[in-house]
């Protein structure tokens, strides 16, 4: 798959903050487990600094679990052919002496950096206490018993910000090498709930995710990304413009100041990049003041639509929200006016839509299925011909007789165009990612990434790989460590789902077919066959016969 020269020359990119560059790759890490473990081992093998940047941070949550962490008692086989695997990538003995001696939490891998000599800070969004996801202030004080430069970022507060105004970015750089932006947050809720480490099955019930109360959260499904080259830089200077802005204005003591490094050196790819932020006005007093590179990103991407695109989201927000839940009377985004004029305009030219989105967003469902109900409206021949289609996700267990069933959190911000662009990020679709919250995404113009993002997330969705295969299915798209025989298995995986799914409007049929034999199932207390059920507003859960409430959805708790 190559790109035309006339789709090279479409207009794509933001203007006015980052450059777009052909230097520097992209690597596409789907669900926590595997956005983990690749930000862990490069954690480990880091030699100078280590920045991070997130929404929330939990100090104690463990980044690699279970058979990631080890596969076997030492001395066996197994455990030593994966020890030679970590050698293979890179690490030293101390470093191995590290992973099998130790739990492999955020503080004690950032702890561990220190010790080397690496510099590590990190900064956390300070959180209002009315909206407090996570005790910070304790992240903070553990991160610092390690040696962690860690401060709390309180730029979003003030009369001059949006109410409910967060620093949404989940960033890191290793080296200036090295860089992750995405949706994925190192942590866990304070509730115990909405744990972000999952993996592609998204069981039900598993010991690698039970919580203080003994019981495994709500599933969470979420897209990260790894840019390696100059771009990583990008997201460096992202960093540096925050972190040093806080302590300019907190009057901190200039030795805990960010120096300018040197951008990493050019590394040889097929993609065409830009990593894009939202600043809001008043946050920051570096330039430009104001940034909204992902919605230029968004708008121009959605305007390109000649075949098809395919959604990931939180949310698909018309109205703005204020932090108060009255999305009939509140003020429209232009933005959002702006994408769903646009993904409205393709559906009318002949093109196919699928977004996939939370059956319970923590803010109620009204403002999604407003802006829902709005793009079925622009596009009600598309609706009626089946080429607009809306999703959620959920997980089933069968205890006994009895089966249960659980909405699966999306979390992801990802978004495909006719498999040549794609974006990853932490923006979502809704004022707040557009224009009032800190965010940041990577655009790539490469049909390789977007095709392969496009069958990994599919392919998890309609239950067509297992856990396994689709594990090592990314460790091949994304050109990390494996054995021979693990890529060539990955190869065969890549290759089945190729088959199935390469023709992006077959892919969406598939998946309205088993959404809706999935919806069947629900009824009928059948477990499911993969994750896809029909996205189903109020109105139509109760045309069903299904119990909808506002806080919740449809799919009904345990």
């Amino acid at each position: 798959m190559q790109l035309s020269e006339e789709q090279q020359q479409k207009q794509w990119w933001a203007e006015g903050d980052t450059p777009v560059r052909t230097d520097s790759k992209v690597s596409y890490l789907v669900d926590g487990r595997s956005a983990m473990l690749v930000m862990c081992r490069h954690f480990i093998k880091a030699q100078q600094y280590i920045y991070l940047a997130n929404w929330g941070l939990t100090a104690k949550m463990e980044l690699v679990r279970g058979k990631d962490h080890r596969v076997g008692p030492d001395g066996s086989p197994e455990q030593e052919a994966f020890l030679a695997e970590l050698r293979a990538e890179g690490f030293q003995e101390a470093d191995i002496d590290f992973w099998v001696q130790n739990d492999l939490s955020v503080q004690a891998v950032l702890g561990y950096a220190v010790k080397r000599g690496v510099e590590v800070k990190v900064l956390i969004w300070a959180q209002s206490p009315l909206f407090q996801h996570c005790n910070v202030e304790e992240s903070r004080d553990q991160l610092a018993e390690v040696g962690v430069d860690c401060i709390l970022d309180n730029s979003a507060f003030g009369i001059l910000h949006h109410p409910v105004e967060s620093l949404h970015q989940k960033i890191s750089i290793i080296d200036g090498t090295h860089a992750f932006v995405g949706g994925v947050d190192l942590l866990i809720e304070k509730e115990g709930d909405f744990d972000r480490w999952d993996t592609h099955e998204h069981l039900f019930n598993t010991p690698l995710r039970v919580n203080k109360e003994h019981t495994t959260p709500h599933s969470w499904h979420d897209a990260h990304s790894l840019i390696e080259g100059p771009a990583a830089g990008d997201v460096e200077l992202n960093f540096r413009q925050r972190w040093n802005d806080v302590i300019h204005h907190y009057h901190y003591d200039e030795s805990h100041l960010v120096a300018e490094h040197p951008f990493a050196a050019a590394v040889e790819t097929p993609n065409i990049l830009q990593i894009a932020r939202t600043i809001p006005e008043h946050t920051y007093s570096f330039e430009p003041l104001i940034i909204r590179g992902i919605s230029q990103l968004y708008a121009k991407a959605l305007h390109n639509i000649e075949h098809f695109a395919y959604m990931e989201n939180q949310y698909l927000w018309l109205h703005s929200y204020t932090g108060v839940e009255l999305p009939l009377i509140s003020g429209d985004s232009p933005e959002m006016e702006t994408n769903l004029r646009e993904m409205a305009g393709a559906l009318n030219r002949g093109a196919s839509i699928a977004i996939v989105l939370p059956d319970h967003p923590n803010v109620g469902r009204k403002l999604t299925d407003v802006g829902l109900g709005r793009l079925r409206e622009e596009a009600s021949q598309a609706l009626h011909e089946g080429r607009l289609h809306a999703f959620c996700l959920a997980t089933s267990s069968t205890d006994g007789e009895t089966t249960h069933y659980r909405p699966i959190y999306v979390h992801a911000k990802a978004t495909i165009v006719d498999d040549i662009w794609s974006t990853v990020g932490s923006a979502n679709l809704n004022n707040r990612g557009m224009r009032d919250d800190v965010e940041m995404n990577v655009g790539v113009l490469d049909p390789i990434l977007a095709h392969g993002l496009r069958l990994m997330l599919q392919a998890e969705h309609l239950g067509l790989a297992s856990e396994d295969d689709l594990f090592m299915l990314a460790r091949l798209l994304g050109r990390q460590q494996q054995t021979i025989q693990q890529q060539e298995h990955a190869a065969a995986v890549l290759k089945h789902l190729h088959d199935t799914l390469n023709d992006p409007v077959v892919a969406m049929q598939l998946m309205h077919e088993r959404a809706w034999d999935n919806l069947r199932r629900y009824k009928e207390k059948q477990p499911f066959i993969g994750h896809l059920l029909p996205y189903l507003t109020a109105d139509e859960a109760q045309q069903q016969g299904l119990n909808f409430r506002e806080d919740h959805g449809w799919i009904e708790e345990p």
